[in-house]
């Protein structure tokens, strides 16, 4: 029985995605597509009332169907028919064998390879018909194009759309005969032509836009490259402070500096990596857009946009927020504690040293409490249930306590050094033997470079006792051995006249604090008579002026004669030693051995004049 099909209000072409294109092209082109209206799809502003006709993805529709014919939750399947990656309507299908290919994707890819060989072979849209007829063995409407069987309208089909089987059957032909009679217009060689020329000036666009971004991208990059170079002059000064070159500390502007570049460079990072963003979304946009122009295309745009409404674009987006927020709360810590030193008046070096140590601890913190909320949300946006997990990191915590304890132990007392200002970055510390230069630190271990360039990394709960050769002010202890021989009174006054011309001096008076400290005999030993002197110097300059006075002092007892004590021993006997040689008397060998003595005696007041005045 053929039945006339009933007009239909036309409705507009059905679009996959329409993409907001701001200023820029930004990355949310192509990632926040909007879903219009598929083929043959009324909404309540068409009708004045509720739409009742299909709608993608109708979850309450589809369990309402199965409540009402008392079927298991997964009994019923729904897939929506395409042509030219546009969605038409929704066909249903109990589901099959596990193991099989369902049904109802049987029945669309039968569907759609229909519509597919119809749109590709050519028609006369004018003759373009599509029937309803009433199958007399099933009693159920089948939908004919052309002669050809498309479709037959199942009393599931029907019931999800909420409609009787023939009202829906000849909704389903309006739909087809719409998509059919715009799918052979926009096969014609002018409109394929025309969306071509749109598509070249799209990219065009596109390629304009991403060319100014590059630009950009590459005169932030050769700003950083020479922050950058800045950064690594200041640190390379700094070092050489540190090392003894100049004096440490006095100046804290020089770290103010180094913090600021570091603070422009995370700047300039950011925005260079933004616009890196901008020029992929350009592009996926750009292209996105110009694959939905062509019928031959527009199924590979409509496949990447169902891609990106799934799981993956909820969980770009909060790597996305995650990453932006790790990046920000970064920017604001430094902003924070760079706000901290200018209100300082005069900021110290120790100062500076330990509001760096804090925004290097407290970014990291902030990193990871960040990362552990987004992997949260992350989890959240995929479906997965966070209500027990949360509910139950109680008991997370505990298990983690009891297995995690020296990693607790590491973060408290780290907390503690932080705190109590037992040391940062920048000092030189001495921990159970193991001394260097500190290069890190944070909430969990300390890392110490020694002298030969050795890494050390030390667990804070390990630091029971540290020794910091940095904090405040530092000082020479030197003790000095000179021998007996030498005129005690005077070694004593050439040692302290040059610790006080060291001090006198400009070069070396910004290093050394206070005037030398004599303190005369500390020791009377075997070898020698060991005198103390202390000089009290600068944070990290105890190396640098010990060895300078040495090497002055050395030079200042060769000129006044003051031996420094060497290793010698001295043999006694409890009876004499009679030596004899070979083919010689004793009488002989005594007169030789005189001889040889008197000759060695003469060589050495020769060589020694001092020796020979120490000897009359």
């Amino acid at each position: 029985m053929l039945h006339k099909l009933r007009s239909v209000d036309k409705p507009k072409p059905g679009k996959t995605g329409s993409l907001f294109w701001p200023l820029l092209f930004s990355a949310s082109l192509a990632l926040s597509p909007i879903s219009g209206p598929a083929w043959g799809q009324e909404t309540a502003e068409n009708n004045g009332t509720a739409p009742n006709l299909p709608l993608l993805n109708r979850l309450d529709a589809l369990e309402e169907l199965r409540q009402a014919l008392s079927l298991p939750t997964s009994s019923i399947q729904a897939k929506a028919v395409t042509l030219d990656g546009r969605h038409l309507f929704v066909v249903t299908a109990p589901q099959g064998d596990p193991g099989s290919l369902p049904p109802v994707l049987q029945r669309v890819r039968s569907i759609e390879q229909t519509l597919h060989q119809l749109a590709s072979a050519g028609f006369d849209p004018e003759a373009l018909q599509v029937e309803v007829t009433l199958d007399g063995q099933t009693n159920q409407p089948v939908i004919r194009v052309n002669g050809r069987h498309l479709l037959t309208i199942t009393s599931l089909d029907a019931q999800f759309q909420g409609a009787q089987p023939m009202d829906w059957a000849e909704q389903v032909a309006g739909i087809v005969e719409e998509a059919l009679r715009t799918s052979q217009r926009e096969r014609q060689p002018q409109f394929l032509r025309r969306q071509a020329v749109i598509a070249l000036g799209i990219l065009a666009v596109v390629g304009s836009l991403s060319q100014l971004c590059q630009r950009k991208r590459r005169r932030l990059q050769q700003k950083r490259d020479a922050l950058q170079t800045e950064y690594q002059a200041i640190q390379a000064e700094i070092q050489e402070r540190l090392a003894g070159e100049e004096q440490p500390g006095v100046d804290p502007v020089l770290v103010e500096q180094q913090a600021g570049r570091k603070r422009q460079e995370s700047y300039l990072e950011l925005q260079i990596r933004l616009l890196r963003l901008v020029q992929i979304g350009l592009w996926v946009g750009g292209v996105g857009v110009s694959l939905g122009l062509f019928p031959q295309t527009r199924p590979l745009q409509t496949f990447f946009l169902v891609s990106l409404r799934g799981p993956l674009l909820r969980l770009t987006g909060v790597g996305l927020a995650t990453y932006g927020s790790v990046w920000l709360s970064g920017l604001v810590l430094d902003n924070l504690f760079a706000a901290l030193r200018q209100e300082q008046n005069a900021p110290t070096y120790r100062l500076s040293k330990r509001l760096s140590t804090f925004a290097s601890v407290s970014k990291g913190a902030a990193a990871t409490t960040l990362v552990l909320l987004g992997s949260l949300a992350g989890l959240a946006s995929v479906g997965v249930n966070i209500g027990p997990l949360v509910a139950s990191l109680g008991f997370i915590g505990l298990g983690i306590s009891l297995a995690a304890q020296d990693l607790i132990k590491d973060v408290i007392n780290g907390l503690l050094i932080l705190i109590e200002d037992q040391f940062a970055e920048g000092d030189v510390i001495v921990v159970d033997g193991r001394g260097g230069l500190v290069e890190h630190m944070d909430l969990r271990l300390t890392q110490l470079r020694n002298t030969e360039g050795s890494l050390i990394s030390i667990p804070n709960s390990a630091i029971r006792v540290v020794e910091n050769l940095s904090n405040g002010w530092s000082r020479v202890d030197l003790g000095i051995m000179i021998a007996y021989e030498n005129d005690l009174e005077q070694a004593i006054r050439i040692t302290e006249q040059v610790a006080l011309q060291m001090y006198r001096e400009p070069a070396w008076r910004e290093k050394i604090l206070e005037p030398p400290e004599m303190h005369g005999v500390d020791d009377l030993g075997e070898r020698g008579i060991t005198l103390r002197i202390w000089i009290k110097v600068q944070p990290l300059q105890q190396w640098r002026v010990a060895r300078e006075y040495r090497r002055r002092l050395k030079h200042a007892f060769d000129q006044a004669g003051i031996q420094i004590p060497f290793p010698q021993q001295t043999l006694w006997f409890h009876s004499p030693l009679e030596m004899r040689i070979q083919g010689l008397s004793p009488e002989e060998t005594h007169r030789l051995l005189h001889l040889m003595e008197s000759r060695l005696e003469a060589r050495l007041r020769e060589r020694d004049p001092v020796a020979n005045d120490l000897t009359n």
